[in-house]
């Protein structure tokens, strides 16, 4: 699955869950190459629309290398011209992605799932970026699963100011049923492992087996049901999406060591271990195309 091209930056084997192929790697920002090489397999249509969990917002616009994004979009870009973007261009930080792949082209709508409550709920439930070539896209802003499947989230809530802006739509998202339209597979599921932290002071935790339970595995209700879990709804995103992407970010997950825990975590709660742990990295030196 990974072109010969590229598997010096993507070190890890892809694997599948449910069928879908599964990238893992360690920076965020390199989800966008991945988006390229989906598309050259004909995975999904390009541009993709993206369902993201992240502790952070990474929808900020980017400082540096904004004319080589319209470059690259209006030149057709090869996958080496991505790569240098990406790695010289783009925020180490990891927090301008998203706004770079609209740029692109590679990139659509963007729901985000956020574990950081209080940001979340400071912010906008939905914004709208116009790229330099005039297409807007939406950025929807959400809580955890558990807060957005109950009453007066936005999973749950026909009043709620994301469900008149097309987030229902956008995701496929049917509470009635609950599920997702049969014909939904046009997107990326997209998961930073630091959504499975929180910070105190300068110290960063892991979720504890009691809140992956307390999060995951306790139903919510609605005016549409009466209990869902909001693990069935993510593994119901899994199901119905394209392929997943990993990054480990262990910067952003208090070390390696921690990073790879959480991983051996969500695989064990949420992906029915259906990962190989022994084959995966969650940090390493990539080396591309220039070096």
């Amino acid at each position: 699955m990974i072109p010969d091209y590229a598997k010096d930056i993507y070190p890890n084997p892809v694997q599948y869950i449910y069928g879908k192929p599964v990238f893992v790697f360690r920076d965020h920002r390199w989800t966008i190459p991945v988006i390229y090489i989906a598309g050259e397999k004909k995975l999904l249509k390009i541009p993709a629309k993206i369902v993201i969990f992240d502790r952070h917002k990474d929808s900020l616009s980017p400082l540096n290398g904004t004319e080589a994004l319209r470059k690259f979009r209006s030149e057709n870009g090869s996958f080496n011209d991505l790569t240098d973007i990406v790695m010289k261009q783009l925020s180490p930080r990891d927090d301008d992605w998203i706004v770079s792949g609209m740029e692109l082209g590679l990139i659509s709508d963007v729901v985000q799932f956020s574990s950081e409550e209080e940001k979340v709920d400071s912010d906008e439930p939905v914004s709208v970026y116009t790229d330099s070539s005039g297409a807007e896209h939406r950025i929807y802003h959400l809580g955890r699963p558990l807060h957005e499947l109950s009453y007066k989230g936005a999973l749950a809530d026909t009043s709620h100011e994301t469900v008149s802006e097309g987030l229902w739509e956008v995701l496929g998202w049917n509470p009635s049923k609950p599920g997702f339209a049969e014909n939904v597979n046009e997107f990326i599921l997209d998961i930073d492992l630091d959504f499975f932290t929180f910070i105190w002071d300068k110290y960063t935790f892991a979720f504890t087996g009691e809140v992956y339970e307390g999060e995951f595995i306790s139903p919510c209700q609605s005016p549409f049901y009466e209990e869902y879990l909001p693990l069935n709804f993510i593994r119901e995103l899994i199901k119905k999406a394209a392929l997943l992407t990993v990054a480990c970010e262990p910067s952003f997950c208090g070390g390696p060591q921690k990073a790879r825990n959480i991983l051996i975590d969500v695989n064990d709660y949420l992906l029915e271990k259906k990962l190989n742990m022994d084959a995966i990295q969650v940090d390493y030196t990539p080396v591309y195309p220039d070096e």
